[in-house]
């Protein structure tokens, strides 16, 4: 899977996918900062504990887009969140138990193939540092976190690898998936209810019916808020920090020397005999001397050298810096004139002749240049300690203080802002964040004191307390009733309009044509062309049902009743079925829907293998939507 989303990874999927791979690191944020005793996990896969932080900052990283789009609720994707914890645990729990390895070369390969992390399509090693330092990562941790996803790809990808399609499977569903049917149909009207709803039908639908009418819970919160930006603002560096730091950082802004290289390898493994080096050796030899003699060092290097990395463009490297090359062939690469062939160098890869094409020599960004850029670290860097000191008081004035927020906004020289009433699922303004929405609603909270410090990204830090409370109250009758009666009476009018729509089919079913019901009802009769999983023109409705009837007989049409969301009925007769016409395929996509089909198998079968480890690993879950052991 890795491998797959490496070979499409461009641009800002290449970022995403550090992103994800970074999660992990990511849970270690402020928040273990201020910990203080033992927390208590919210589920335990294994030897492993997870807490709130971890399914929050997973949560919010990979999940919280999806509430825009009104699919799920935030409960269910915090849900989906924590599967995906323990089952990502479960997984690397079996792959060390299996004793899976990965070696440092397919590590460092990987790394160095992500987009991220190149410049003109080669590594960027100064690119690499600087985009681990913005995500707050050693080169250690990310390497470690990369090694584990390396590893359980491994045994997800043995899975997935191992499911299989036949020819006759894969004709077979397509002739299903791509299958066309064709229908006639009209649409009922919705007749009305003439039947009121009754003072007792509604009492009835009312008592019976609570949290139709419930308020919901709200909240308003006074809070205190201490960001790195806001710190930055007001630090300002002098003339002489900024020269200083230049001064002493000078190596940063120093481009080292740069050397476009192109070489002829002539491959003798380490453990060759004296011999074959030997042979290596003359056969590196003789080609210097063609080259002495005119010959050109780009074809001679496609025709013999033994990279396949440089083979084809004539043995070019492109540009290099010192520290990224075997000793031997570095100490050489730039101690050359430029435009010179070295003799053969020894590696342990072979006897290699090496000629340097231009030269980069090394620069100084002059200090007027780079200002601007050491102003802006400078005042982060002093931002950044002072926000880490003020969190640490923060936490524990708030804590010295349960029952205000003034002593810890005196103290920090901060002022408390408040927010609107919100909900536990929707807020404006600082309450947008979930994590400021779960702790307003806590019990500690609500019952009078001062929030824990909440960490918002990397670079915020919020306490807060409630201001005013208002818990979830059911509605007088008197408020709700015309509502009630309303939905009643709807209520009505679909029964009635299911009750004709099967009566209808009845008829049909018996030999009444859709045309008599059409002329009757005062109806047009349309046709569809459907395809699988579209919706049916101008209903509205997804094509399942249709897809799901039998094939009609000659002696035996297929009718058809067909609710829509609104309240009213179609009948429809199911007029011809044509399945997908494989024969037509080239052989090429026969041969590409065969491997997706067995891909999609494979996934299938991984998905089943999480459950089956789920079922067979102590997972003990104590989150409050889920507290249930496993």
């Amino acid at each position: 899977m890795l491998q797959t989303i490496r070979d499409r990874a461009q641009g800002i999927l290449a970022w995403i996918i550090l992103i994800l791979i970074t999660i992990p690191f990511a849970l270690w944020g402020i928040g273990n900062y201020f910990d203080a005793g033992k927390e208590k996990p919210i589920a335990v896969a294994g030897d492993r504990e997870f807490f709130e932080r971890d399914l929050l900052r997973l949560y919010e990283q990979q999940y919280v887009q999806l509430l825009s789009q009104g699919t799920y609720t935030e409960q269910e994707l915090k849900q989906r969140a924590l599967n995906q914890l323990i089952d990502d645990e479960l997984l690397f729990q079996t792959v060390v138990s299996k004793k899976l390895a990965v070696s440092d070369a397919q590590v460092a390969n990987f790394v160095r193939s992500l987009p991220i992390f190149q410049t003109d399509g080669r590594f960027d090693e100064e690119k690499y540092h600087r985009l681990l330092v913005a995500e707050g990562l050693s080169s250690d941790q990310f390497i470690a976190q990369v090694r584990r996803s390396l590893l359980t790809e491994q045994l997800a990808q043995a899975i997935i690898a191992s499911s299989f399609v036949t020819e006759h499977e894969t004709e077979a569903f397509y002739k299903l998936q791509s299958q066309h049917r064709q229908i006639s149909y009209l649409i009922l009207p919705l007749p009305e209810s003439e039947t009121a709803a009754t003072e007792q039908e509604i009492q009835t639908y009312y008592q019976q019916h609570p949290e139709q009418f419930k308020t919901q819970e709200q909240v308003a919160i006074d809070y205190l808020l201490l960001s790195k930006e806001t710190l930055a603002q007001g630090i300002e560096p002098t003339e002489e920090d900024l020269q200083r730091h230049y001064e002493e950082q000078k190596q940063a802004f120093t481009t080292p020397e740069l050397r476009r290289l192109r070489h002829i390898l002539i491959a003798a493994s380490p453990d060759a005999s004296d011999e074959e080096k030997q042979k290596a050796l003359a056969e590196a030899r003789e080609i210097r001397s063609r080259i002495e003699q005119g010959e050109n060092f780009s074809d001679l290097a496609k025709q013999f050298s033994d990279d396949p990395g440089s083979k084809a463009q004539g043995g070019d490297l492109g540009f290099v810096k010192k520290g990224t090359l075997e000793k031997n062939f570095e100490e050489t690469a730039f101690a050359l004139p430029e435009g010179k062939v070295s003799d053969p160098v020894e590696t342990p890869f072979g006897y290699h002749l090496i000629q340097v094409i231009s030269v980069q020599p090394a620069s100084i960004r002059p200090y007027a240049e780079v200002k601007e850029q050491i102003r802006r670290d400078l005042k982060q860097q002093e931002a950044e300690t002072r926000f880490y000191a003020l969190a640490e008081k923060m936490a524990q004035l708030a804590y010295e203080n349960p029952h205000s927020l003034e002593p810890v906004a005196e103290a920090l020289e901060l002022k408390v802002e408040s927010t609107a009433l919100f909900t536990r699922e929707q807020g404006e303004g600082i309450a947008a964040a979930p994590k400021v929405r779960e702790a307003a609603f806590s019990e500690e909270v609500l019952t009078g004191n001062n929030s824990e410090p909440i960490e918002i990204g990397n670079e915020s830090v919020v306490v807060l307390r409630v201001r005013q409370h208002l818990p979830a109250q059911l509605r007088p009758l008197s408020e709700v009733q015309a509502k009630i009666a309303t939905l009643l009476q709807q209520q009505k009018a679909r029964q009635m309009a299911e009750a004709q729509a099967q009566d209808w089919l009845v008829k049909l079913e018996r030999g009444v044509s859709l045309e008599e019901i059409a002329k009757h009802v005062k109806a047009k009769i349309e046709t569809a062309e459907l395809t699988r999983n579209t919706p049916i023109p101008a209903l509205g409705v997804g094509a399942d049902i249709v897809f799901q009837a039998p094939r009609p007989q000659a002696d035996k049409p297929v009718f058809l009743r067909i609710p829509l969301a609104d309240g009213r009925q179609v009948l429809a007769k199911l007029l011809a079925v044509v399945d997908g016409d494989y024969a037509s395929l080239k052989p090429e996509d026969k041969r590409r829907l065969q491997d997706n089909l067995a891909r999609t198998f494979g996934l299938m079968t991984f998905k089943a293998y999480q459950a089956q480890l789920r079922d067979k690993a102590k997972v003990k879950i104590h989150w409050p939507v889920a507290a249930a052991e496993q």
